[in-house]
């Protein structure tokens, strides 16, 4: 099958740990009082359990995931957490599955190469997580996608972890001043744009040498016109798919503000982007909430918005790693407390803007050759801002990439 545009980037968000599990202490023995006098010692249950989480490690994380695997010991007496951090997580977990040792809980980011979890997805492979999903911390919403419930029967196998969301950053003071609002469609876009023309800045910039974002900025603009399930089509590329109207359109709305864009966004890199923003040259520019806290690290500035929607309301477009329970693993509801016990280290706050709107897309499944034609479709969003290609010719060209591959 040739899904082929890769949608999101895994992008883990490091929030501060806080004590959320504590020592429980068993009861003491109450049989036979009379001999209680001739007992030194309180008696503790011990489970003298071990489970084996497999987490990928960025390289940063290691304060984050020891300080889960102490607190979880500390409220299981007897449970010890064998703690695998590794950036090759994804062929540890392959390994010790192939090898009848299947880890009890598996962390990794949507985007890993090795194809273990869409191989234990489609092998139907992980256990059923209905009761972490009722009882997590995550904001509402944030399991209702076709990642987290990738069957029919629309049961969660998959927690998402560090979810941040996509979008186009903006800079307050220019927009309020200007008497603008933020956009909902790409009509109020454009508007936006054209409001700019005698002003000493541009409304928009975009990173035309590496030029990801144009996959988010397209699946936002369509989803809330077609839905989830057309545009995981159009991501599988389907050919049919292909023809839809509504792609023509979003290519005819690029086209209206290719003149309006900061020159040269063609050979701008995602830092140059950041730096038209930050000199006031450029209103809008795309990027991650993680940028957003990096520019606002001494102020508040800027802020984050939705894509613009072609039509109807805007739509986050969130990223998250994964985490999961083969079903193999040995001490499976020791597993669901731990992927609890991660929710209960995360701050909630971090992640109530994600509560309303959000769409998660089918990820790109990676073949062998770990190809991809995400390279050539936003090549030619770009082409379309270069005026190399026009709106009525971009899914035609796009079809002939997809015959081709």
């Amino acid at each position: 099958m040739k899904k082929i545009l890769s949608l999101f980037l895994a992008i883990m968000m490091m929030v501060s740990l806080f004590a959320g599990c504590s020592e429980e202490k068993p009861e003491e023995n109450p049989e036979n009082n009379n001999e209680s006098e001739n007992q030194s010692e309180i008696v503790f249950e011990s489970l003298n359990k071990t489970i084996t989480v497999v987490a990928y490690d960025r390289g940063e994380d290691e304060a984050f995931w020891n300080g889960i695997k102490s607190e979880f010991e500390k409220a299981n007496s007897g449970v010890t957490v064998n703690l695998i951090l590794s950036e090759d997580a994804a062929y540890e977990v392959r390994d010790r599955i192939l090898g009848g040792n299947s880890p009890d809980v598996v962390f990794l980011p949507s985007d890993e190469e090795s194809g273990v979890t869409n191989a234990l997805v489609k092998d139907k492979a992980m256990l059923a997580l209905t009761d972490i999903e009722s009882d997590s911390l995550a904001p509402a919403g944030a399991f209702d996608n076709n990642i987290c419930k990738p069957y029919e029967d629309n049961v969660t196998y998959i927690a998402p972890i560090f979810l941040e969301r996509t979008g186009l950053i903006y800079n307050k003071e220019l927009l309020s001043e200007n008497g603008f609002s933020v956009p909902q469609t790409w009509d109020d876009f454009i508007s936006v744009a054209e409001a700019c023309k005698n002003k000493n800045f541009s409304f928009f910039t975009y990173a035309g040498a590496e030029p990801d974002e144009f996959v988010d900025i397209f699946a936002a603009a369509l989803v809330p016109v077609i839905g989830a399930e057309e545009m995981a089509k159009i991501l599988d590329c389907d050919e049919e798919a292909w023809k839809n109207e509504n792609i023509k359109t979003f290519a005819e709305k690029v086209e209206k503000i290719i003149k309006l864009v900061v020159s040269g966004s063609s050979t701008k890199s995602k830092e140059d982007t950041m730096d038209a923003l930050k000199d006031g040259k450029a209103l809008f520019v795309s990027g991650t909430e993680e940028d957003l806290k990096e520019l606002n690290k001494d102020g508040e500035k800027y802020a984050i918005c939705a894509y613009p929607a072609i039509s109807g309301s805007a739509t986050n477009i969130v990223s998250f790693s994964e985490m999961y329970i083969p079903v193999e693993a040995k001490e499976p509801e020791l597993a669901k407390d731990f992927i609890k016990s991660v929710y209960m280290t995360m701050s909630a706050s971090s992640s109530e803007s994600y509560a309303a709107g959000c769409y998660t897309a089918e990820f790109a499944e990676k073949t062998a050759e770990n190809a991809t034609l995400s390279d050539e479709f936003c090549s030619l969003v770009v082409d379309i801002f270069k005026g190399n290609v026009k709106s009525d010719k971009f899914a035609e060209k796009m079809l002939e990439h997809i015959e081709e591959y």
